[in-house]
This record gives C-alpha cells, structure tokens and sequence, in this order.
C-alpha cells in the first residue's frame, strides 16, 4: 500500500464489524492504522484493513459508505484511552441495574464510543425481554445514547428508547410525544429515537453484512 486512497475498508467496534470509509481527500494508510470515522453508531474509532476497491464494492453493495476523518491523534489516543475506563463505569453499572431490575439478561461488555455522547451495550437475552428500563436508567445516569447489541441475536442490533408512555432517544432530554422528537421537532422521527413503543432496527444497512473477519 503505498499510494494514495480516497477509499477504505475499515473495522470497528468491540463486535469487529467493517465497512467502506471515504476520505475528504486521498490519503495513504496502511493495514493496522488506528482512525477517526463516523458509523451508523457515532464517531468512534477504527482500524484500517485495506484500501476499498470496485471488487469490495461489488460484494458490498448496500452498505452505507461512512466518513473517514483523519489518523488518531496522540490527543485522540489519549481521549480513547479515557473512554475505555469510562466504559468500564458503564459496564459495572448495568451489571447493578440489571440485577436492581431483575432482568434475565448477562451484560457482556460496554463500548463508549469516541464521540463520548454513544454507547453500546452488549449483552445476551431472549428477543422478548424488554431491557427499555435499563437502558432508560443508564442513558439518564451517564447522560448519553445507549445502543443495545443483542449478541444472541446478531442480526437484531436494536437502538431503545426510554418509555415513557410514548418513547424518547434515551438520552434523557428528547421528551418526544406521539407526535415526534421533541429534541429535532421532527414530525415523524428524527432516525435518533424512535417514537412509539414498537422496537426499531437502529442500524443502517451496513450492520446487515456483518460477517466473521478471516
């Protein structure tokens, strides 16, 4: 690798999912770089594969192309590092909530992403448990956005929202009605939150390729 790519596949997150990544202008990485790129989840960070290529293209082809920003940064490096004992916090309070909740669920990991407004829970339950009281106490104690990763069923990434009587983001402020978000004023829902009780996939198309990295 050793020209400039505008294009690149990179992986990201504790469930090591990947995707295509663009740049604002060509750039050389290389495999193993560490960057700053925007998911369907957030800004966070990732790690570069190879540069992406029509024939990568060809085999993924509904996936959303995110944003590529930069290398991190030994400034960047340092937030990373900070997040990771931050989601350390997030994963032993969720650990007590359940527990506090009675919830039949195993929390197995808690990921902060780099933007320190997300997090993604993961854990392992049946479908029909409803983790909306977890999630809502969690977004509230940490004042972020918490995602729920179901690892039991990996094709079912769902984003929940807080429940009070309609539904809100989680982040504790959206105070949406049946109407929409009130954070956004959007009539039919931002994309952020999901206003009714029903459970809404979260993910853009690219968390429906995921596939076990060889």
């Amino acid at each position: 690798m050793d020209t400039l790519c505008l294009e690149y596949l990179v992986r990201y997150g504790k469930a090591g999912e990947f995707g295509r990544f663009r740049a604002q202008k060509p750039l050389q990485l290389f495999k193993g770089d560490l960057v700053v790129i925007e998911t369907h989840r957030g800004k966070e960070t990732g790690e570069i594969l190879s540069p992406s290529s029509p024939t990568i293209a060809k085999f993924l082809p509904n996936t959303t192309v995110g944003k590529l920003f930069s290398t991190l940064s030994p400034q960047d490096d340092s937030l990373a590092q900070l997040n990771h004992l931050k989601s350390s916090l997030i994963f032993e309070a969720a650990k007590k909530i359940s527990l506090d909740l009675a919830l039949p669920v195993m929390i197995v990991e808690a990921e902060l992403l780099f933007d320190g407004k997300h997090a993604v829970l993961h854990l392992l339950t049946s479908p029909k448990t409803d983790v909306r009281d977890l999630v809502s106490k969690l977004s509230q104690d940490f004042d972020m956005h918490i995602y729920v990763e179901n690892i039991s069923q990996p094709q079912e990434e769902e984003k929940l929202a807080e429940d009070d009587g309609t539904s809100s983001c989680g982040s504790g402020k959206c105070g949406s009605k049946e109407s929409g978000c009130g954070t956004c004023g959007s009539g039919g829902g931002c994309g952020s939150c999901s206003t009714t009780k029903e459970k809404k996939p979260a993910l853009e198309a690219n968390a429906s390729q995921r596939k076990p990295l060889i």
